[in-house]
């Protein structure tokens, strides 16, 4: 026997369960609204539950800059959008580029901090002595290197954001459908979604949403959906450290030389990870790799995952001594594989399907906790038909994809500046 929901969102990530409770919370005081949230394993069990969980907004699009300043000031204020609040720490960030860089690559930084002035997002360029006071001079500093300060950036528990997710979820009263797949999704005479098959029964529905991240080709595939989504690893690594080695109020440290975000959390540990690969030919890669796993994106939970190679991890060392020279030895305290869900141009995809007017992709290209509350707002407005002048989003439309080869999106996206700070 088959359910009926108005909406129905597939995928149980920070992307899905925000844009099911924002739905659920405005739908509230209408009768018979209801929303239900299929997840083919746990809340927050795929990328959400290895996320950076670090909010900022420097960026080289303009508009996911003011999207992400805007998502900052909801993670702030989470509490009056959800109903449940979430433990932040506002750690303020520091950029670190090379200044013996080219003259391009040095004024792409100078346009950056520009671009952001004009759209409200304080990221200004910092001099060598500023940086050392921001870090308390136990950072290895250089008269080779350029710094940049964003203050407004925010640093999150991970996995107190999946704890919020699933009370919100509750006190919200989306109704979440765990440990179940989905198996195909069928279309009427005119086009439009009419229900969502499971391995537990049949749900008919008025919208659905894609929030399946990685898992969304093998979900949409046969409606004819071109969803280009890769898996990039990411490698993660902890060392415990003196609680003199660093200051407690550390910034978060995106380190463009050393390619590592460095923060310290959780009492005496420096959390480290890689930024996402800006190589055109290693994106690719990270494509070929995809149709050829076996796995498809449930590599995400293979357990092997849960640990970092001897190979990784003498290459994380060098980058800590280098950065932090005070720690001296560091102490492995653990790490795990990753991943980020990239798209060819490492833009997300937000907005309506070209092709199925009831359909509306949410997929975070390897940002999805950042963006969480904001794009549950607007998919949120999307279906109620709000309106949102100030927002285009065009540039993150899933058509930007539809009627392209992989060779024609590689080569269209070579011609476009990707500049390494994205």
């Amino acid at each position: 026997m088959s359910q009926h929901y108005n909406i129905v969102v597939v995928g149980g990530g920070c992307l899905g369960s925000g844009c099911a409770i924002s739905l659920a919370r405005e739908l509230s005081n209408r009768e018979n609204s209801k929303v239900c949230l299929i997840e083919k394993a746990v809340i927050g069990a795929g990328l959400s539950s290895r996320h950076s969980a670090i909010v900022r907004s420097a960026n080289a699009s303009a508009t996911a800059a003011r999207l992400a300043r805007r998502s900052t000031k909801l993670w702030m204020n989470l509490k009056d959008v959800w109903g449940v609040a979430t433990p932040w720490q506002l750690s303020g960030a520091i950029w670190i580029g090379h200044i013996n860089n080219t003259a391009a690559g040095q004024s792409s930084w100078n346009r950056l901090a520009e671009a952001m002035s004009e759209n409200g997002i304080d990221f200004q360029s910092i001099d060598k002595n500023r940086a050392e006071e921001l870090t308390s001079g136990h950072m290895r500093l250089s008269s080779d290197e350029l710094y940049f300060y964003e203050p407004n950036v925010l640093q999150l528990e991970a996995s107190g954001v999946i704890q919020t997710l699933q009370e919100a979820l509750k006190l919200n009263n989306v109704k979440v459908k765990e440990h179940t797949r989905v198996i195909s999704i069928s279309v009427d005479e005119y086009g439009k979604i009419s229900g969502v098959e499971t391995d537990r029964g049949i749900i008919t529905c008025d919208f659905v949403i894609n929030a399946a991240g990685a898992w969304s080709p093998r979900v949409f595939d046969h409606l004819g959906i071109q969803i280009p989504i890769a898996l990039e690893p990411v490698y993660a690594a902890n060392w415990l450290i003196s609680a003199n080695d660093l200051p407690e109020n550390l910034p978060i440290i995106a380190d463009f030389i050393n390619q590592a975000y460095f923060r310290r959390w959780r009492g005496s540990i420096l959390h480290m990870h890689q930024p996402r690969n800006r190589d055109k030919a290693e994106i690719s890669a990270a494509f070929r790799h995809s149709h050829l796993n076996p796995l498809g994106a449930d590599i995400i939970f293979d357990a092997r995952n849960f640990a970092v190679t001897h190979a990784q991890l003498n290459h994380y060392d060098g980058k800590v001594r280098d950065r932090f020279p005070s720690i001296g030895s560091p102490l492995y305290a653990g790490g795990y594989v990753s991943y980020f869900d990239i798209t060819p141009d490492l833009k997300f995809i937000i907005g309506r399907d070209g092709k199925i007017s009831n359909l509306i992709h949410c997929l975070g290209g390897g940002q999805s906790l950042k963006y969480a509350p904001v794009f549950g707002e607007i998919v949120r407005d999307l279906i109620l038909e709000k309106n949102n002048n100030d927002i285009d989003l065009k540039e993150f439309s899933i058509e930007r994809f539809y009627g392209k080869s992989m060779n024609e999106l590689w080569k269209e996206n070579n011609n476009q500046p990707n500049p390494h700070y994205l």
